[in-house]
């Protein structure tokens, strides 16, 4: 199917527009559908998309500016590197079958690629491969054998046409320029692994027998392989490191646990990193101690915890077993000695990378350890690390977080919580470098309201050309010269401070690590008074432009690697966000997409920004949501749902769906409800008094101004820290018809003492430093604790309340619901309490979604609408 663009967005226009719209029901959600896996070729030409729903329907587009074709359950597709083909596969009746499809772009040509396992472009240097991988049959001894099912490979040079086989395939690894392959065989009970120059078609059989291997990498300029080679003799596993040249296949030095300079005990690991370095003279690796064989000929052990005052943590936090000790390993080829780079004290080391590799960061976070779930992060101390040596030098210590070393390895950069300034060292001189306290801009997190220490916004960290420093401030993007001889670079020109839009630096590509330079930079942009959102450039030559900015929320900014287009996305509370495609200065623009057309047959709403002041005299902001067919002169019952600062999702598409925490405002809408977001500012000791000052105010100041809303049907709804702020405003007003509470924190006190399951963590820290703001240990002010615990005050509850707190719960133990729950029993107050056995935090499987949204509806339209009990309740 081919159409033209234009003219599938006008027939969809047309046809919105002349039917009688109806209220969603739950039956309606797998209508929906979305945009998935938007993708552009390197030169910006063609694009492509899918749009899915929930159950069968899959349709993937490819397309240019002129015309777009449409594959019916079409999907994973692949640009070429020359931007000449595009590979895809297709879902076929038979469900284990996958058919995959090779299209020529310039011809529109496409070819069938059967009965085939996997289809990839290798993208490397030109001439690009096309991989090709089919399953092997497992003869009777293979069988029997239990041995592993083989491949076979074929690789065919797409400007030529050429192919090679490899046949008894068990794994494979490209050097990654594509110019070589490493490759394991089967050949009868041996195995082969042997090495191959794809340009010669040459191979190089590097070893055989009863043999695998695990790790491999290319370094150098793909001239040098190192990999760990495993070879089973009897009940004894040797691991060895052997680096070859990719060329000869000539064997040019390698490691065994009998190396000088491993630590006795200790054995390579093969499932873990392993490097050259950018010269391939030196090889990066980590050997891990061996665990003796349990030779015990007790049938029946003790299974036991032990809880320890003083360990580095407690049990939980082990749960997947004791970490067995592995180091980092330095070894330079030709010197018969390997360089222990990490050990107990300082176990951690950022991988080396790039072509600047005389240092690195080493970190420790061992003498912290015990203070894990107490303390707001976690501390380390830092070392710089002499690559070639081993040797080490604190230069940090007891801070949060760890330093991200420059490209070119000159720097290292942090954020100083003590002075609130991002600080950079020179790893030459140690110099410690104030990075951002002359720059008149404000890099700390100024609306934090937890009682933790000064936090900041995010770093990009280093540029891919040396060693600029950008950062984000409170508005703004700087790019910062740690030598000081050039001025910081405003790459936003100081408009966000000005104007009071916050600008947030869009990577350039997924995998950019270090910041790129020499190309335009792009920007997101938000207005934090009236919510407007939009992208910005900046150009090579400096200029900062506005691209677009509206009341609309933009996202998925793709761009080509070359050329001058690029894919967004476009939407708002009444449209769903769908794809464009333009001009990388935003000219051109074509819509290409009009994913949910059914959406005109239903009753939608309007959402609006609304300001006041609370009972504490902040000034705060919030969402009202109405019906589309909404009647002032009418009563509508109102649904508020919290949780801390919501108001920048005015403008946010809400997909029609179950819910696995709290109501669907699109749905609530639709049905004749008025949904009220408000945002709450906390104060530290104070958060259920807060809420309250924020919440109530709020409604209050609704219901002063807006005579449509009823004041005897309004309900409430949260869920985990929603869900203890609904809890609490019960007790302290009886405003509410009814609530919807899920994973509550009921009682402080217990909680306090509690464990969050998913971490194995203590829960003390969520209090002294988190999200629950007290402050301060249960010791020190019991006060605090019991004066914000929702359970002390049930006596006060006049509300029914429906609860939701499930048994796997891994972030707030589920005994806060039953602890909730039964005050509620006991004191005769109606409450129902659903648990989803197995089911965590939220609700993951479809069907307990369904059942969850049924009876949230359910309760809500019979308490704020009248309607009939369930039978349920």
């Amino acid at each position: 199917m081919r159409y033209t663009i234009l003219c599938a967005c006008l027939g969809w226009g047309i046809a919105a527009t002349a039917q009688t719209k109806k209220p969603l029901t739950h039956q309606d959600y797998d209508l929906w559908r979305s945009i998935q896996a938007e993708a552009i070729t390197d030169d910006g030409l063609w694009f492509s998309y899918e749009i899915k729903d929930k159950k069968d329907f899959q349709q993937l587009y490819i397309g240019n500016e002129k015309t777009v074709d449409s594959i019916s359950n079409g999907s994973a597709l692949q640009f070429s590197v020359d931007s000449k083909y595009a590979l895809f596969q297709k879902a076929s009746d038979d469900k284990k079958k996958r058919d995959f499809y090779l299209r020529s772009l310039t011809t529109g040509q496409i070819e069938l690629i059967p009965a085939v396992q996997t289809v990839t472009f290798l993208n490397g240097n030109t001439p690009f491969l096309l991989q090709k991988v089919y399953k092997e049959s497992l003869d009777s001894v293979a069988v029997k054998k239990k041995w592993l099912p083989t491949t076979k490979l074929v690789l065919t040079t797409m400007s030529q046409g050429d192919s090679l086989v490899i046949p008894s395939l068990i794994k494979h690894r490209y050097s990654p320029d594509y110019n070589h392959v490493l490759y394991l065989q089967r050949q009868d009970s041996i195995r082969i692994l042997s090495l191959m120059d794809l340009k010669t078609k040459r191979a190089h059989v590097l070893a055989k027998g009863n043999i695998n291997y695990s790790l491999a990498n290319f370094g150098g300029k793909s001239d040098r392989l190192v990999y760990i080679q495993e070879s089973v003799n009897g009940k004894d596993t040797i691991n060895s490191l052997y680096v070859v040249s990719t060329y000869t296949g000539k064997l040019l030095d390698s490691v065994t646990r009998a190396t000088a300079g491993i630590a006795p005990g200790f054995q390579l690991s093969p499932m873990e990193q392993l490097s050259l370095s950018a010269d391939g003279g030196r090889v990066y690796f980590k050997a891990k101690r061996v665990q003796p064989i349990d030779t015990a000929t007790v049938k029946k052990k003790v299974q036991l915890d032990i809880w320890k005052w003083d360990a580095d943590a407690i049990p939980p936090m082990n749960k997947g077993g004791k970490m067995v000790e592995s180091d980092f390993y330095q070894y330079t080829l030709g010197s018969k000695r390997a360089v222990q780079l990490t050990d107990s004290s300082m176990p951690f080391l950022q991988f080396p990378e790039g072509s600047f590799e005389d240092v690195t960061i080493g970190f420790s976070d061992i003498p912290y350890r015990h203070l894990v779930g107490i303390t707001a992060d976690r501390q380390y101390d830092s070392y710089l690390v002499n690559l070639k040596t081993g040797e080490r030098q604190l230069i940090l210590k007891g801070k949060f977080g760890t330093p991200r070393v420059s490209y070119d390895k000159r720097f290292v950069s942090w954020y100083e919580s003590t002075d609130s300034s991002w600080h950079a060292m020179d790893t030459k001189t140690l110099q410690d470098i104030n990075l951002t306290k002359q720059i008149p801009a404000v890099f700390y997190n100024d609306d934090l309201d937890k009682p933790m220490h000064s936090t900041h916004y995010t770093d990009l960290g280093w540029t891919d050309s040396g060693h600029d420093f950008l950062v984000h401030s409170k508005y703004d993007v700087w790019q910062i010269d740690p030598t000081g001889k050039r001025a910081p670079i405003n790459l936003t020109k100081g408009l966000g401070a000005q104007k009071g839009i916050v600008f947030r630096y869009v990577k350039s590509s997924k995998s950019e690590r270090y910041v790129a330079t020499g190309k335009p930079m792009y920007f997101t942009a938000l207005d934090e008074v009236d919510k407007k959102d939009g992208y910005f450039v900046r150009t090579q030559d400096g200029q900062f432009k506005e691209l677009a900015m509206s009341n609309h929320v933009y996202a998925g900014l793709t761009l080509a690697k070359e050329g001058e287009h690029l894919l967004w996305r476009k939407g708002d509370f009444i449209n769903y966000p769908e794809l464009y495609y333009s001009k990388t200065d935003f000219s051109e623009v074509k819509k290409l997409t009009v994913t949910n057309p059914q959406q005109s047959k239903y009753i939608w709403g309007t959402s609006e920004l609304v300001e006041w002041e609370s009972f504490n005299k902040d000034a705060l902001q919030g969402i009202l949501c109405k019906p589309e067919n909404f009647d002032p002169n009418k009563k509508y019952p109102m649904v508020v749902y919290f949780y801390e600062t919501r108001s920048d999702l005015v403008n946010r598409y809400n997909v029609p769906a179950a819910i696995k925490s709290v109501v669907n405002w699109s749905y609530m809408v639709s049905n004749g409800y008025l949904v009220f977001i408000p945002d709450v500012k906390f104060r530290v000791g104070e958060p259920g008094e807060s809420s309250y000052d924020a919440i109530v105010s709020g409604v209050h100041a609704l219901m002063m101004k807006h005579d449509y809303i009823d004041k005897d049907r309004i309900g409430l709804n949260g869920h985990s820290w929603g869900g203890y702020q609904t809890a609490y405003l019960l007790t302290k007003t009886n405003l509410f018809k009814a609530a919807v509470a899920g994973a509550v924190v009921s009682n402080m006190t217990s909680a306090y003492g509690g464990i969050r399951w998913e971490s194995g963590q203590s829960r003390m820290s969520q209090y002294e430093h988190g999200q629950s703001r007290i402050g301060t240990d249960l010791w020190s002010n019991p006060a605090l604790y019991i004066d914000n615990s929702p359970i002390f005050g049930l006596k006060n509850v006049q509300t029914p309340v429906l609860m939701m707190h499930n048994d796997q719960d891994g972030a707030v133990p589920w005994e806060q619901g039953i602890e909730l729950f039964m005050g509620m029993r006991r004191l005769g107050k109606p409450a129902w309490m659903l648990n989803y056995k197995g089911e965590g935090h939220l609700l993951n499987k479809e069907e307990n979604k369904d059942d969850f949204t049924v009876k949230v509806t359910d309760f809500f339209d019979h308490y704020l609408k009248d309607k009939p009990k369930p039978s349920w309740m």
